[in-house]
């Protein structure tokens, strides 16, 4: 029989060719890469933990943090689960989140997001218990300088660095007052919780004034303090003559404030939205 011939156009001979022109420089490229990944993993799987580095610890003491992580040196590095580790090391009172990262060249890197305390615990014969964050959890005197916030009176009952306070009023208050710039956190100085539960708290001497005294009340604390820095920038601080004996923020939509120009004193309300 006579033998058929196979025609194949050319356009498609083209593409046969050029299909494996590809492929031989993929194997040529490919495999050489293959290779070096290859011994880049095995190299990777013999990298020993040779330092532990800590950032954002400034009032969580690093070595306690390394000491949570509990990593044994010389351990294979990527042997080890980061989530785990950061799992360990938030279970410090400062710390809020904790990631943690390995580099190939033997470092595992724990960073973490502190804690921000918004008032400091005082004890009933005036010594300090702790600070409290804006989510109730207690921390801690820390490492670091002291902390610029208001004293807290009357609030008896110890915070725990694992969860948070239970009593709803403080919680709300320390709410609040994490709610406020840091400049308008500084009006205040100290707050107290008497024993019908009401707050006061006493403003930062400025201005020209001494320390005022500031009926809070038992409720809504962030409508009440963000109305004190406004009746404070717009009555106070422009008014150095004046001098306030009373600020009351229990009233809807006013301040009841008591001002002082002799020895005598003058009830005035001044509305304030």
């Amino acid at each position: 029989m006579p033998r058929r011939s196979t025609y194949i156009p050319r356009r498609r001979q083209r593409r046969v060719l050029v299909g494996r022109r590809l492929l031989g420089r993929l194997l040529v490229i490919g495999l050489p890469t293959v290779a070096l990944c290859s011994a880049a993993w095995l190299w990777l799987e013999n990298v020993r933990l040779t330092r532990i580095e800590v950032v954002g610890a400034r009032q969580a003491d690093p070595e306690s943090l390394r000491r949570l992580a509990a990593v044994d040196s010389g351990a294979v590095l990527f042997d080890l689960d980061p989530a785990l580790i950061a799992d360990r090391v938030a279970r410090h009172p400062w710390v809020r989140t904790a990631s943690v990262t390995r580099w190939p060249t033997g470092t595992l890197r724990i960073a973490v997001e502190e804690r921000m305390p918004v008032v400091l615990q005082m004890s009933k014969d005036g010594r300090p218990v702790g600070y409290l964050d804006a989510e109730g959890y207690g921390l801690p005197l820390g490492q670091g300088p002291a902390a610029d916030v208001p004293l807290l009176y009357g609030v008896r009952v110890p915070a725990h660095p694992m969860r948070p306070l239970e009593d709803e009023p403080v919680r709300m208050l320390l709410f609040a007052l994490a709610s406020l710039k840091e400049p308008e956190r500084a009006l205040i100085s100290e707050i107290v919780r008497l024993p019908n539960g009401e707050f006061w708290l006493y403003t930062t001497p400025a201005a020209g004034q001494r320390s005022i005294p500031v009926r809070l009340g038992t409720e809504d604390f962030l409508q009440r303090l963000h109305r004190l820095v406004a009746f404070w920038h717009q009555a106070v601080l422009t008014q150095p003559n004046k001098t306030f004996a009373l600020i009351d923020l229990r009233f809807a939509n006013q301040i009841v404030v008591r001002e002082q120009t002799h020895p005598s004193t003058q009830k005035s309300a001044l509305g304030h939205e």
